[in-house]
């Protein structure tokens, strides 16, 4: 325990403090000895979903965790999995407060398990394992990095939009050209993207390539690094599996979309979430009300360096509610809207 005791107070210096005023979507602040503060004026609501947006709450778990064992700020030890479990949806009008456990610290690998509260009532659960990063093994495989196209000359986020601002009325479109330089995420589509004013997308196959990294630049903290891979790895990985069924989120036909389980593994420590990752998603099944997805994260170097899975509930609307189309434009231009959240630095 003392190891780790040290490694705290390590991470309070000026190079690893915590920040005690929110700049990034993972930013946490410390307020008391594996206690920590998600501040609400940091939380960010998907347009059209019930509560905070999942990723943010997995990379802020993973940051609070990653804070409490030490070697990390060394990059000595990093996050090799987590396995997370959301319970019910995080309202952005309140804190979200993370409550880390030291569950075991032995020479190889330590654990933590962390809740996240709010209001006295726990609303996500998750545990996370840490490894010796700089073990080497003769025992070494991956999977091949697929052939895709480099992320220079792909179609953009800001080619996605000015083809939504032309078929878009006229107050969501200036609200569209206010804030779309100031999207967070630096996306390049590899396969085509989602037509979101479309309320009946043609059905495709269930899988999705795009590249993906953190607009601004992240610093040199390993940890950071992880919880925004975290973060991301949340974005439009469930609606893979919506994409052979003619739906998707803001379509009138969909009903609910929920995140219920997510789990990720960090094969290396050497990517850099401000750098281009290639997103490659599939799902293999979705029936009962749910959907399954697989995502692998790549360096452009071709190393993988995540993988991931999420299920979640994906329910049709019922057929006595009828959303209008125009909810879906509404739906996307409050998307940048409220994406006008920098990670900093």
């Amino acid at each position: 325990m003392a190891t780790v005791r040290h490694a705290r107070r390590g991470l309070s210096s000026a190079a690893h403090r915590v920040r005690a005023q929110s700049e990034s979507h993972v930013d946490i602040a410390e307020i008391d000895k594996g206690i920590y503060r998600g501040p609400s004026e940091s939380l960010w609501v998907p347009p059209g979903g019930r509560g905070v947006f999942g990723g943010q709450v997995i990379g802020q778990a993973l940051h609070a965790a990653t804070l409490t064992v030490a070697g990390t700020e060394t990059g000595a030890r990093l996050a090799h999995s987590l396995h997370a479990y959301f319970l019910q949806p995080g309202n952005p009008k309140h804190d979200v407060i993370y409550k880390v456990r030291d569950t075991s610290d032995r020479r190889s690998f330590a654990s933590r398990t962390v809740e996240a509260v709010q209001r006295g009532e726990v609303i996500f659960k998750m545990g996370a394992s840490f490894c010796n990063a700089r073990e080497s093994s003769p025992l070494a495989h991956q999977r091949p990095m697929p052939d895709v196209p480099p992320p220079d000359g792909l179609p953009t986020l800001a080619d996605v939009l000015a083809g939504l601002l032309r078929r878009m009325p006229e107050g969501p479109a200036a609200k569209l050209r206010e804030t779309a330089a100031k999207f967070p995420l630096d996306l390049r589509f590899i396969t085509e993207p989602p037509d979101l004013l479309d309320p009946a997308p043609t059905p495709r196959a269930p899988r999705q390539q795009l590249w993906v990294r953190v607009a601004q630049p992240l610093g040199e903290q390993r940890g950071h690094h992880a919880a925004a891979a975290a973060y991301f790895s949340d974005y439009a990985l469930l609606t893979t599996a919506m994409l052979p069924h003619g739906v998707q989120i803001g379509s009138p036909r969909m009903g609910a979309v929920a995140s219920l389980d997510h789990s990720l593994w960090f094969h290396t420590a050497d990517f850099r979430a401000d750098e281009w990752l290639l997103y490659d998603m599939e799902s293999p099944w979705a029936a009962c009300g749910r959907g399954l997805a697989f995502g692998h994260l790549y360096t452009q170097q071709g190393k993988l360096a995540i993988s991931c899975a999420q299920e979640g509930v994906m329910r049709l609307a019922k057929p006595s509610v009828k959303r209008p189309v125009s909810t879906a434009a509404r739906w996307f231009a409050d998307l940048v809207m409220q994406a006008n959240k920098r990670w900093g630095s």
